[in-house]
């Protein structure tokens, strides 16, 4: 069964290095974005509006 899924991508060395170099690049500037925290603030939001929804769901049932 795998075989039907694999293809020969026959890439040379400038697409090989184009496609390391786009990996590399991508976890470096993810790492950089990580540790800078621009995540932190986006959950902190996300949890705080679900909260909110929720606890007026909840006076309106009463």
């Amino acid at each position: 069964m795998p075989t039907l899924f694999s293809v020969a991508l026959d890439l040379g060395p400038i697409e090989l290095g184009i496609i390391f170099f786009a990996g590399l690049s991508f976890l470096i500037l993810f790492g950089y974005s990580s540790a800078k925290g621009g995540y932190q603030d986006l959950i902190k939001t996300t949890l705080d509006n679900d909260e909110a929804i929720r606890n007026n769901n909840l006076s309106k049932k009463l």
